[in-house]
């Protein structure tokens, strides 16, 4: 994709672009884009001048769209930075999501981390918390590094962390003995620190679900969770306390032309009970003011030398406009209601200071269409000569018919695929056709006149450039619809305790190496200085166990015992729980052996064999709307190889709902359709008969495939 990507420099628009930008001409405007070509001329010059690039787009969708073509061109993640909800009134609880994707977003901008960027254009309005602050609310952990627990326990507290038993969102963080876990905006798993005194021992990655630890890390940051941090304000919380006071005073004032608020004056100092008494203030964006008297935004972590592109400049505009307007009317209803102080009402920028701030960088304005009035008057104008690609529906005729039509005027032609497998599997299906198709998943430079290369890649649609005779088109445009993105894989089915919480004590348990217990409690035990958690497991006669819960991995409950059935528990260091074992394993071995002759009869049975795969049956698979998982793939490539051997199949295909076993049957039906014979599918009930008939009728309706229902409901 990279090389694709730097072809575009070759354009004589582009040259002279790059050359505006270098020579400081800028802002400039590019006309004609589609916004797949937008995210390749971003991609480009991102490339071409090694500058941290961040588009503003008119909305979030296009946000989203674009980051997705801009990791494609660049093979580097561009970051989302979203619009977040002012917290204002009081509730339970908070959601903070978008707030902490835009810390992560930030902080990642002052570490240089990130240089890539796209976001809705009032995402840059908000006002946000000062650089400085952030700088100072973020801490870096290092294994070895000496750093007193209360320290990091502090930067939890002010960073906004909540205190819980155990981790499982972002924002929450939980302590046990020398232990500390925290989930921190930003990453995918929360961080467990090991304390050997006053030193980091070791840093590692839990799953939060199971709550162990299962990579071992060498640093990790430690993020505030919330933009509006109280300790921010000048003059610590200490300072925020006595400007509350202030602030409350004021709305009781009886001054000429003002009535006195004495329902916003005690929401105030409830406020500033709160902070004394917590440390939290969740709803600290009534006081943006008391906090960051200056108003900073986005615009204020960005580089200097950061390119700022502008998406769609009227639409852009258009959403500058609603955003303010919306605002005015809620902060009317806040001050209204007596929720808002009157000089506490500045969240964000007007459209006039965000064209102000943006002329701080080298702007060029994108469009599929020149506006013809700029809020900034551009110094040049280009427009790019180049085209969309439409879809086709999954008519592979059209798509093959377009494909010869570019060879033979001389175009190169690049196909990307979700990944290697659907490549290769496309690359059969054109040469099936009489189009030669070239695998290429390290492409160095962009493919030859009238050839066509087969890629990895991935683009929101096809585009085509008839100056530089270059067409790029996408998979789902020449099979189907595009591919969702893959289900989520299964849990183990090995985990056995998700945490210590998951025991009662009277559970009896098994450890894999001394056999079954019965879980007691948690006892905390000083070891070397440092006290840590382990569970007690008591065993026959007067022993005991205690197991640290970091190898809470070899317990797991016992499940043979039933009401009216006596457990008896294990010796420790006694030879049952090995004898237990060795039966169990020749008991395996006699059930093996059992199965090796049954099979063995079933080979010698004669069947039908099946003829391999036809075209049709490649083009159906490729049709499927999700990236199939291994497991899928793996079962598939079984039954087909069972179905073409000359013996009958015998198989089980086992799996959780809605991991896709309907889609191997179906490819399973459409083989033994097209080797001549009749396909049943039996399902429990009669309304599962009618998911599966209408699951069905989509999957075959390209193909002459007769389908009918049977059931109670069908004369």
């Amino acid at each position: 994709m990279l090389s694709l990507c730097r072809a575009l420099a070759e354009l004589p628009e582009v040259s002279e672009l790059r050359a505006r930008i270098d020579g400081g001409g800028t802002p400039a405007a590019v006309g004609g884009l589609s916004p797949a070509h937008k995210a390749h001329l971003i991609g480009a010059l991102r490339l071409t001048t090694g500058r941290p690039a961040v588009v503003l787009c008119p909305d979030e969708a296009e946000a989203l769209r674009c980051a997705a073509d801009l990791g494609a061109w660049t093979g580097a993640r561009a970051a989302v930075f979203p619009v977040r909800e002012w917290n204002l009134y009081h509730v339970e609880a908070v959601s903070r999501e978008w707030e902490q994707a835009r810390l992560h977003v930030l902080a990642g901008l002052q570490g240089g981390r990130i240089d890539l960027i796209c976001a809705p254009a009032d995402a840059f309005l908000q006002r946000t918390l000062p650089p400085s602050a952030l700088s100072s609310a973020v801490l870096t952990l290092r294994v070895g590094q000496t750093l007193p627990r209360e320290t990091l326990l502090a930067a939890l507290e002010t960073g906004g962390y909540r205190l819980s038993e155990q981790v499982e969102g972002v924002g929450q963080y939980a302590r046990r003995g020398g232990l500390v876990d925290f989930y921190a905006p930003g990453q995918t798993h929360p961080v467990r620190v090991d304390f050997f005194d006053e030193e980091i021992d070791a840093l590692g990655a839990v799953d939060p679900d199971t709550q162990r630890r299962t990579d071992m890390l060498t640093s990790a940051q430690l993020l505030p969770v919330c933009e509006a941090l109280p300790q921010a304000a000048p003059g610590g919380r200490r300072g925020l306390l006595a400007a509350l006071e202030a602030l409350a005073g004021a709305a009781e004032a009886n001054r000429p032309g003002q009535t006195a608020n004495t329902g916003l004056a005690a929401r105030i100092r409830a406020d500033a009970e709160q902070l004394r008494e917590t440390g939290a203030l969740p709803e600290a964006d009534r006081y943006w003011g008391l906090l960051s008297p200056a108003l900073t935004t986005a615009f204020d972590f960005l580089p200097p030398n950061a390119l700022l592109f502008v998406s769609e400049h009227a639409r852009l505009r258009e959403r500058l406009r609603a955003y303010a307007f919306r605002e005015s009317q809620d902060i009317e209803t806040l001050l209204a209601g007596g929720v808002l102080a009157p000089s506490q009402t500045v969240f964000s920028l007007d459209e006039e200071g965000f064209w102000r701030r943006s002329a701080a960088f080298d702007t060029i304005f994108l469009d599929a269409l020149s506006p013809g009035a700029f809020a900034r008057a551009p110094r040049a104008v280009w427009q790019i000569p180049a085209k969309q690609l439409p879809t086709y529906g999954g008519s592979l005729d059209a798509a093959v018919a377009d494909i010869e039509r570019s060879r033979g005027e001389g175009f190169a032609v690049a196909v990307l695929c979700a990944a290697e497998r659907q490549a290769a599997r496309l690359g059969e299906i054109l040469e099936g056709r009489g189009v030669p198709a070239a695998l290429d998943f390290t492409p160095a430079a962009r493919p030859a006149p009238g050839q066509v290369v087969l890629s990895v890649g991935a683009l929101s649609a096809g585009i085509e450039y008839p100056t530089l005779k270059l067409c790029i088109l996408t998979e789902g445009q020449l099979l189907a619809a595009p591919r969702r993105r893959a289900r989520g894989r299964a849990k183990d089915a090995r985990a056995r305790i998700s945490s210590y919480a998951d025991l009662v004590p009277g559970d009896y348990v098994v450890h894999e190496h001394h056999g079954i217990g019965k879980f007691t409690g948690i006892v905390k035990m000083p070891v070397d200085g440092v006290e840590r958690d382990y569970i007690h497991i008591a065993y026959a006669g007067a022993d005991g166990l205690y197991v640290p819960v970091t190898q809470l991995h070899l317990v797991s409950k016992y499940i043979g015992a039933g009401e009216e059935t006596a457990v008896r528990l294990h010796k420790l260091g006694g030879g049952e729980w090995h004898r237990a074992k060795l039966r169990a394993k020749t008991a395996a071995k006699d059930l093996a052996q059992d199965l090796i002759a049954l099979y063995a009869a079933r080979k010698r049975q004669p069947g039908f064999a099946f003829p391999p795969d036809s075209d049709w049956q490649a083009q159906f698979e490729a049709s499927f709307a999700y990236v199939e998982t291994e497991d899928q793939l793996r079962c598939t490539a079984e039954i087909k190889a069972d179905m073409q051997s000359a013996w009958p199949m015998d198989r089980l295909l086992c799996g959780d709902v809605g991991f896709g076993k309907t889609e191997v049957a179906l490819r399973a039906v459409m083989k033994c359709v097209l080797g001549g014979k009749q396909a049943a599918m039996l399902v429990p009930t009669t309304v599962l008969a009618q998911q599966h008939h209408a699951t069905a009728l989509r999957r075959f309706g390209d193909y002459p495939v007769r389908i009918a229902l049977c059931s109670r409901f069908v004369p």
